[in-house]
């Protein structure tokens, strides 16, 4: 039987303190089977627009939310496909000419399946996302929030960075430190790190976790030398996904999501942990698996994260993609995933 969590009211806006009218009600846990039936707020200042649980789970409690969370699996291991190492090539080819990365050169076919990949909207994003749009820096010193099992930190780290990570979560951080990986169990804001040490700080799909995201940001902003950047990739509720799926939404995620953003809410929440200088877009990166995950939702209730889908069902999804690279032609709102690169003047 799933844990049950304790819980607080939060009728108000978390950003602006206006009121918050009930937009979805009596959700469970459609992804990792965690107790307790949820209700998600959205902000009556149209300007903000934020979308938050409420009741939240309290901070004492939440980790009861990731007992059997995805962060706990070994990341599959795909590098013996075929395709798998024609991407390979091709991502290494893009990295170096559009991020600085492979500075002594590479073999003439992966420079041009890297132009190549440009042609592909939807891979073209998962190679920016690779290295979370941060330029290549030798010994540069990243931290990676919320790192999970620490799929970014070996990657970076193999591209020259030196790389640690944090996360609240101790199964993942075991998992972390078994690759031989430095990470920290616990908040950022208590680490007590030394200020400005740091060169980059990434942040994928951890901002919507927590219950203070103002409070992270701006010691992601003490712990930068002037110069460095925090990129943060979120969830973006003015998505296509979320104007088909509605509460089936698999981006929901409660009771994980505490707070779900906007590209509006989420700059004026930069803002507030004391970033100035700051650019935001969205980005289809996630359409295919947010489609899939969805659909499930809509259909059964349930989606299980890597479940083998049927050939059909992955045309699908990937026919959608391609509707919302087209949708944001017209709308560059539309993407399933929020980017803000801010960088510490």
């Amino acid at each position: 039987m799933a844990a049950m969590m304790r819980t607080a009211s939060r009728p108000n806006c978390y950003l602006c303190r206006s009121a918050g009218k009930l937009l979805y009600e009596n959700l469970d846990d459609r992804l990792f089977g965690a107790g307790g039936s949820w209700s998600i707020r959205a902000c009556e200042n149209a300007a903000c627009g934020l979308l938050w649980l409420d009741p939240m789970p309290v901070p004492e409690d939440i980790g009861k939310a990731y007992a059997a969370y995805y962060t706990h699996d070994d990341t599959p291991d795909r590098t013996g496909h075929p395709l798998y190492r024609l991407f390979s090539g091709a991502r290494q080819g893009y990295l170096a000419t559009h991020y600085g990365y492979f500075p002594s050169g590479l073999p003439a076919w992966k420079k041009l399946a890297g132009w190549l990949l440009m042609l592909h909207p939807g891979r073209r994003v998962v190679a920016d996302f690779s290295v979370m749009w941060q330029n290549a820096l030798p010994q540069g010193r990243l931290l990676d929030v919320g790192c999970g099992n620490g799929w970014l930190l070996e990657s970076m780290k193999a591209l020259g960075w030196a790389v640690e990570g944090v996360d609240l979560d101790p199964q993942a951080v075991e998992s972390a430190r078994a690759r031989g990986l430095q990470v920290h169990l616990g908040h950022l804001v208590g680490l007590h790190l030394p200020a400005q040490s740091l060169d980059a700080l990434t942040m994928s799909h951890f901002i919507e976790h927590v219950h203070d995201p103002a409070a992270v940001i701006a010691e992601c902003h003490r712990l930068l030398k002037r110069g460095g950047r925090l990129v943060m990739v979120t969830p973006n509720t003015r998505s296509l996904g979320h104007r088909l799926y509605r509460k089936d939404w698999m981006h929901l995620d409660p009771p994980r999501h505490l707070h779900l953003f906007n590209p509006d809410a989420l700059i004026e929440t930069a803002r507030r942990g004391g970033f100035r200088k700051l650019a935001a877009w969205t980005s289809l990166r996630d359409a295919y698996g947010m489609f899939l995950g969805s659909r499930s939702i809509r259909r059964s209730g349930r989606y299980t994260m890597g479940a083998p889908q049927p050939a059909l069902t992955r045309l699908w999804a990937r026919g959608a993609e391609l509707v919302e690279w087209l949708a944001l032609k017209v709308n560059g709102n539309l993407g399933e995933e929020i980017v803000v690169v801010a960088e510490k003047e």
